[in-house]
């Protein structure tokens, strides 16, 4: 067969006439390609010591840590809801700071004695913890998937923790028996506390958990169990005992040391953020699923 010229196809395996015998005959090697790259996450980068210098990498901490500290974390807190409503029902006059859904109820006992005074203190407690929700969910980085506990959280967990101190200072202040004007004040200071706790909580999203009220957790939590006992039970039943827990320890002050029964919720919530303080800058994704617990 011959090309279109009219001319033999040359043979590749032929030697060109005059050619140096030394030069081998064939096709020209293919050239060589790099070897694939291994799979796997890229190292994680710590920022900059300098302008100009070359990002260091870090060490990323393990899942499985991270998880056991964000329960740990999450306990505590849910120690902290406790305390925070066992003072706010026993001392600002029958109220929930972390419980909307009792305080929603009380609003509506039209038929109780002093019942404008009782609506107006649930609806306090309502309206500031609805703020907290807002404040949370509108801090930057609500939707930052790369970390266990970013930075916006931990800022977030800080200004509930502020939020938390100021009503210890009202409190004692007040020797454990504050009057009308402040019992508001406090309502208002440590409703809007346990809010950003509940946007904090569910930003971090560790099996459902709020770590501000219990009904759906509980929900969750026998729901799951009637196929069998899992690790994110056992989470959900630490947070449940956590809750009583803590109103208990917070109960227990305010009827032999009124004016320490404040320091209960702010020394818990110290704690989770020192707990989660490694962390804080950014674990690498190997997070489980969201869960609707």
């Amino acid at each position: 067969m011959t090309t279109e010229d009219g001319r033999w196809p040359i043979n590749p395996m032929t030697r060109p006439e005059g050619e140096d015998p030394s030069v081998p005959v064939g096709p020209p090697p293919a050239p060589a390609s790099d070897p694939a790259p291994t799979p796997g996450p890229p190292p994680a980068l710590a920022p900059a010591p300098a302008s100009g210098a070359e990002p260091v990498p870090v060490r990323v901490p393990e899942t499985g840590s991270v998880q056991r500290r964000s329960h740990v974390a999450l306990v505590l807190l849910t120690l902290a809801a406790g305390a925070m409503d066992a003072i706010a029902f026993l001392g600002l006059g029958g109220v929930f700071t972390a419980n909307m859904t009792g305080n929603l109820i009380l609003f509506a006992l039209a038929g109780r004695e002093d019942w404008v005074l009782h609506a107006l203190r649930s609806g306090l407690a309502c309206a500031g913890f609805c703020a907290g929700l807002l404040i949370g969910f509108k801090m930057p980085g609500r939707h930052r998937g790369n970390a266990w506990w970013p930075l916006a959280v931990i800022r977030l967990l800080r200004a509930g923790l502020a939020l938390q101190v100021a009503f210890l200072a009202g409190w004692a202040f007040s020797g454990g028996a504050p009057g009308p004007a402040v019992i508001l004040a406090l309502i208002g200071a440590g409703s809007c506390a346990m809010g950003m706790q509940a946007a904090a909580a569910r930003r971090v999203n560790l099996a459902g958990i709020t770590a501000t009220f219990v009904t759906g957790t509980l929900t969750a939590l026998f729901e799951t169990s009637a196929s069998g006992w899992s690790a994110d039970n056992r989470r959900r039943a630490a947070i449940v005992v956590a809750l009583v827990l803590g109103a208990l320890c917070a109960s227990l002050l305010l009827r032999f040391a009124p004016p320490w029964a404040g320091v209960v919720a702010p020394v818990f919530t110290l704690l989770a953020l020192v707990v989660v303080r490694p962390y804080a800058r950014g674990g690498r994704r190997g997070r489980p699923g969201r869960s609707d617990g």
